[in-house]
């Protein structure tokens, strides 16, 4: 099942999803996965308008692939500008993810802040590709063209503080 086929999934019936184990990291999902369907089941309850303004993930335990998970979003508070959202995914009577979600109508305001610039890195065609490796990357890798560019490799236990790269599905 591809990533549009999972948040199709969500929007259809959040109280059912089944993330398949190709989506595994571990013996969990992909967090960035259980992430993206916790945002679209709070997103279906949010006025037109409001983009996410900030969003606060606690994976509390692993949601297990192949086993139906409940995403539950509840409107906390909901003004003339900016909805409150608070979501628990449910995996067999448990609760293994909690997000937090602020959705807001732009404002104008008097205060400026600048942007920092983005990192310089090279061409996608000049960058090493990390391909997906049964039995050695995580599951959910499969996925993702993913091109390296900054810092040491991942999964090589490299003490880089920086990574980065080039990443789509």
């Amino acid at each position: 099942m591809i990533f549009s086929e999972m948040l199709e999934a969500v929007r259809r019936d959040p109280d059912t999803v089944v993330i398949p184990a190709e989506w595994g990291q571990g013996r969990a999902s992909f967090g960035g996965l259980v992430a993206a369907l916790a945002f679209e089941a709070m997103r279906a309850k949010v006025p037109d308008g409001r983009p996410v303004r900030s969003l606060a993930i606690t994976f509390v335990g692993p949601v297990a692939s192949d086993v139906p998970v409940s995403f539950q979003a509840e409107v906390l508070r909901e003004g003339k500008a900016v909805s409150q959202m608070l979501l628990r995914a449910v995996q067999d009577g448990q609760v293994v993810t909690v997000v937090q979600g602020s959705f807001g109508a732009s404002r104008s305001s008097s205060i400026t802040v600048e942007a920092l610039a983005a990192p310089q890195i090279k061409p996608v065609e000049q960058c090493q590709e990390l391909p997906y490796v049964r039995n050695v990357t995580p599951e959910f890798t499969r996925f993702l063209a993913m091109r390296w560019a900054i810092g040491g490799m991942p999964f090589t236990n490299n003490r880089s503080r920086q990574m980065g790269g080039w990443v789509r599905l």
